[in-house]
C-alpha cells in the first residue's frame, strides 16, 4: 500500500525575513556597481559625441584653407551657428544648415551628438532666442575664432589657422558646458568661455561666468567631477577642475585651469 505524499512545508516568517534581508544586502552591493557602470556608459557616449564633433571641425578646417570654424555667421535674418541656423523672425532652429552639418550625420533633437547624456533636457534652461535645444557642448570660438564668437568687443581679433596652434594636443576645441545666468537651473551654452576674458585697451581680466561643466565621475559629496574635452589634434580627455580657478559650485561649473594658456587660448600676444 502506497503512503500518501507528505504535505509541503511552508516557509516560516523567520525564513522569509532572512531571504528578504539577503536580497536587500545583494541589492545594496550591486547598486554602486550599477551606478558606476551607468556613469561609465554615459561618459563613453559623451566622448564619442565629442570625437565626432572635433573630427567634423578638422574636416571643416581642411576645406577652408586651415582656418578654424566660426561660432557665428550672420546672413539676413539667419544666424548660422556651428550647431544649426537660427531664424530670428520665425525663431526656429534648422540643424541641417549648421556650420558642421555637412560633416556630421546625426538626427535632429536633443538625443543626438549635440547632447551630453549626463546633462539631459530638463536639467537646464534653453539659451537662445529660438528657445530650443542647441547643444550642451561648447565650442572654443573665443580662443580659435574670436571675431565671430558673439562678443562684440572681439570682432577685430584674428581667426586662427590650425597651423598657428602651437600645441594642438593641449588646445581645447569642444568641452562639456553650462552657464549660470539666473534662477535655480543653469542654461546650456554652445560657447566654451575661458577663465580670462580680453577687453581692448584694458587687457585680460577674470571671467566671472566660466562655462566648463564638470559633470562626469561625480561623488556624493561633490558637484565637481570631471569634464570631457576634445582637442585640436582630435584627442579626447577627462579633465578636473583647477581649485585655483573660479567655481560656481552649485552647478559644478568652472575651468580646468586658472589661466588661459595652453588649453583655452594660446599665444595671447596676438590679441590687441
Amino acid at each position: 500500500m502506497n503512503n500518501p505524499p507528505s504535505p509541503s512545508r511552508a516557509f516560516t516568517l523567520i525564513e522569509l525575513l532572512v531571504v528578504i534581508a539577503i536580497i536587500a544586502i545583494l541589492i545594496g552591493i550591486m547598486l554602486p556597481a550599477l551606478a558606476s557602470a551607468r556613469q561609465s556608459a554615459r561618459a563613453t557616449v559623451c566622448a564619442s559625441n565629442q570625437r565626432q564633433l572635433v573630427t567634423a571641425w578638422i574636416l571643416y578646417t581642411d576645406d577652408h584653407r586651415g582656418f578654424a570654424m566660426p561660432h557665428l555667421d550672420t546672413t539676413g535674418p539667419d544666424r548660422n551657428y556651428w550647431y544649426g541656423s537660427e531664424n530670428t523672425i520665425t525663431q526656429t532652429l534648422d540643424r541641417t544648415k549648421g556650420t558642421l552639418a555637412n560633416y556630421i550625420s546625426t538626427p535632429s533633437g536633443d538625443r543626438s551628438v549635440y547632447e551630453c547624456p549626463n546633462q539631459p533636457e530638463g536639467s537646464y534652461k534653453n539659451q537662445g532666442s529660438a528657445n530650443t535645444f542647441t547643444s550642451t557642448y561648447g565650442y572654443n570660438a573665443y580662443g580659435l575664432s574670436p571675431n565671430t564668437t558673439g562678443y562684440y568687443e572681439l570682432y577685430n581679433q584674428r581667426t586662427l589657422r590650425t597651423s598657428d596652434i602651437q600645441r594642438p594636443s593641449a588646445q581645447l576645441v569642444f568641452a562639456d558646458t553650462l552657464i549660470a545666468l539666473w534662477g535655480d537651473l543653469p542654461s546650456n551654452s554652445a560657447l566654451l568661455d575661458p577663465p580670462m576674458l580680453y577687453t581692448p585697451g584694458l587687457g585680460w581680466r577674470e571671467n566671472f561666468s566660466p562655462t566648463t561643466a564638470f559633470r562626469h565621475r561625480r561623488t556624493k559629496n561633490s558637484t565637481f567631477g570631471t569634464t570631457i574635452t576634445a582637442r585640436a589634434d582630435g584627442s579626447i580627455a577627462h579633465e578636473s577642475h583647477d581649485p585655483n580657478a573660479r567655481m560656481i559650485e552649485t552647478h559644478g561649473i568652472g575651468s580646468i585651469s586658472a589661466t588661459n594658456n595652453p588649453a583655452y587660448i594660446q599665444s595671447p600676444d596676438r590679441w590687441r
